[in-house]
């Protein structure tokens, strides 16, 4: 019976690296409710990417996410093309710097978000390994696309001046943060105030609500919690490049 299943484990092992290097992900088939952006509806699917470590299948990941379906093809493939491309850099990315000695798991999900002219996909996950310290940690992940054109939104475009874009995002989190989470990390707010400085990389993963732009922080750069604050429109308004600034309403 014992080598059975042993048999049977490195099968379905093997299977899955197979799947994983053929197909690179596979669409389960429940399916979710239409959904209307730019006034044209599409139907949101999921998709998975899963497989087991080459490192004597020490680590084994899963990551399921959201993809469009109907509405405009054009927009549709370029926001999936990003999704499937994001989908497995998260792999890639946690896999390349995982352990190669304890057993570990990378499990996230996306889901995705629709507001007048945007569709936005957040990534949400985990990544545990045995035996390590520090175990495990959240991690996050967000893309914005305009859904006029398939685009993606960033700092870039959006602000009519990145930097001036990036200063108030800076400004106002430091205001933000503090009381939003009254009990901070250790060393305190004035501890982490180069990872609120005006650069791109501080405010990497953001998506845009009704409030305003909704900043996530993965955890590590805050202390050992993931963490989010929203920018409301009002204070950004006026940095917005006049072509995206539907996003605000």
């Amino acid at each position: 019976m014992t080598s059975t299943c042993s048999e049977k484990r490195r099968n379905t092992v093997a299977a899955a690296v197979l799947a994983l290097v053929l197909f690179g992900w596979a669409v389960p088939a429940a399916q979710a409710a239409p959904t209307t952006t730019n006034g044209v509806e599409y139907t949101v699917v999921p998709a998975r990417v899963s497989g087991v470590s080459p490192h004597g299948a020490l680590g084994e990941w899963v990551v399921d996410y959201e993809k469009l379906a109907g509405g405009d093809p054009h927009v549709a493939d370029a926001v999936n093309r990003i999704l499937d491309d994001e989908a497995n850099g998260q792999v890639w990315l946690h896999a390349a710097s995982a352990s190669k000695s304890s057993p570990w798991t990378f499990r996230t999900q996306g889901r995705l978000l629709f507001r007048r002219i945007t569709i936005s996909a957040l990534f949400v996950g985990q990544y545990d390994a045995v035996n390590l310290p520090n175990m495990p940690y959240d991690t996050v992940a967000t893309r914005v696309f305009d859904s006029r054109s398939g685009i993606q939104i960033v700092w870039d475009n959006l602000f009519v001046d990145r930097n001036a874009g990036l200063a108030r995002l800076s400004e106002v989190t430091k205001q933000l943060l503090p009381a939003a989470y009254p009990n901070p990390p250790v060393g305190g707010w004035v501890e982490y105030s180069h990872a609120m400085a005006p650069i791109g990389v501080n405010f990497k993963y953001w998506i845009p609500t009704a409030e305003g732009i909704e900043l996530q922080f993965p955890e590590g750069q805050f202390g050992r919690e993931r963490r989010s604050v929203t920018v409301p429109w009002a204070a950004v308004r006026e940095l917005i490049a006049p072509v995206f600034l539907p996003i605000a309403d």
